[in-house]
């Protein structure tokens, strides 16, 4: 979504493998979530110092971009926004906003997710705090400002990925439960909510 021109050059096979080619020699490889999804790069034999650094990921994924997301999950699901936080999706700043004015609890939502917003602050207005959780989540690459004007982001494929990681770590206990800071957690499981409306009839 973000680099179009990029992703239709990675579609043809020849391509793959001369890429994939090069990532060998700084030990990476071309991966993909599935056969649509975007494309990343992934090590490609997992060293000691990946160890580290992907445990560090890890936690940043179920930490504080999984609360982000979950927040925007749960504004879209209270005002029922025509939105579905899925790769090429338009996210209107101003649409999120009301929807929070007009749901009391998601206020209340919102200020409870404050310590994982990049400079979110009680202080600021319910849009500033928004915009603050929009850019942090542009600043890793999950959304991107689609036009300044209206203030409208769009959300990259890079958050599948996110879903398949909080998936698998909602399935399997890959760090311990003392790498959490327990007054920061209120939500009991962060892929539940994200995708309860897959459960609706």
């Amino acid at each position: 979504m973000r680099y179009p021109n990029e992703f239709e050059i990675l579609q043809d096979e020849l391509q793959q493998e001369q890429i994939d080619g090069w990532l060998a020699g700084i030990n990476m490889r071309l991966a993909r979530l599935n056969e649509t999804g975007a494309f990343f790069m992934a090590p490609l034999v997992v060293t000691s110092d990946d160890h580290a650094r992907l445990r560090r990921e890890l936690l940043d994924f179920r930490d504080v971009y999984g609360p982000a997301i979950v927040m925007l999950d749960l504004i879209r699901q209270a005002d029922s926004l025509g939105i579905t936080l899925s790769p090429g999706e338009y996210i209107p700043l101003y649409e999120l906003e009301q929807a929070v004015v007009n749901q009391g609890t998601l206020e209340m939502l919102l200020r409870t997710k404050l310590a994982v917003i990049n400079e979110g602050n009680p202080r600021n207005s319910v849009r500033e705090n928004l915009r603050r959780l929009l850019m942090h989540l542009a600043k890793d690459g999950y959304v991107f400002l689609a036009s300044k004007e209206t203030e409208t982001y769009r959300v990259t494929g890079k958050i599948e990925q996110l879903y398949a990681v909080l998936q698998f770590l909602s399935e399997n206990r890959v760090i311990p439960d003392t790498d959490v800071d327990e007054s920061e957690i209120e939500d009991p499981d962060l892929i539940d909510l994200a995708n309860a409306e897959e459960d609706e009839p």
